[in-house]
């Protein structure tokens, strides 16, 4: 996909959501406790969570009859965290109350941040805005930490042998030397684990830190989409 084509897909699918906070702003301030479910999706470097993401979305979406249900990777929450004008509107929709709770997760959640990483400020209240809607799978960007405390999220850990993973980024980024690709994928396993440990005190490698860990090499999407609706009905997040 060109990067034109990816920046308008992107534009098109923050216009629908811009819509959907600003359609459902009464009522989340009327019923705070309805039921909106939601997924967080961590995973091991080299587990492309993206595609699956979408799945899960596609049979949740069939399955409730709407399209109501969105997948957030990188880009799109990047572009929602860039664009001042969608994320202040995604934060105007949410109740007082609400707003209040982020603000002080804000404060207890980020007091160790040097200088350089302020900027996950925006992040963590976009991601926050964002599942507190409802019906959203925000992939990786520390969405399982930002949101443990809401209601009716259901977090996964997405794990593969370091094989699967070494081969999947050979593939993606086209890499031609194995131990270059393994290098990578231990770096930025380690990085990622780091960041967590040290400014979010967060347990990023224990089993015990999500609802339910996956290895997604030995499931194809459709069984792990089909899994999360399972898993969300039982816990009567959806019918």
């Amino acid at each position: 996909m060109s990067s034109y084509v990816r920046e308008t897909t992107l534009e098109k699918m923050i216009q629908k959501q811009v819509k959907t906070w600003e359609s459902s702003k009464n009522v989340l301030i009327e019923k705070p406790e309805e039921t909106r479910p939601f997924v967080t999706i961590s995973r091991e470097y080299g587990c492309m969570a993206t595609p699956i993401a979408a799945a899960i979305a596609e049979r949740l979406n069939r399955a409730e009859g709407s399209d109501a249900w969105q997948a957030y990777d990188k880009g799109l929450i990047n572009k929602i965290v860039e664009n001042t004008g969608v994320s202040e509107t995604l934060i105007e929709t949410i109740d007082t109350k609400k707003r209040e709770e982020m603000n002080e997760l804000l404060r207890t959640m980020m007091t160790d941040y040097p200088p350089q990483v302020t900027v996950y400020k925006k992040l963590v209240r976009t991601i926050r805005g964002i599942s507190i809607h409802g019906r959203a799978i925000v992939v990786g960007r520390a969405g399982v930490v930002i949101t443990r405390d809401l209601k009716y999220g259901l977090h996964l850990q997405f794990v593969a042998p370091l094989s699967y993973r070494i081969h999947k980024i050979m593939e993606v980024r086209g890499i031609k030397d194995k131990l270059e690709a393994e290098r990578l994928v231990e770096t930025k396993d380690r990085e990622r684990h780091d960041f967590l440990t040290q400014y979010v005190k967060f347990e990023s490698t224990s089993p015990a830190s999500y609802d339910l860990t996956i290895n997604i090499a030995r499931f194809t999407d459709a069984e792990i989409a089909e899994t999360v609706e399972g898993l969300l009905r039982a816990k009567k997040f959806i019918k």
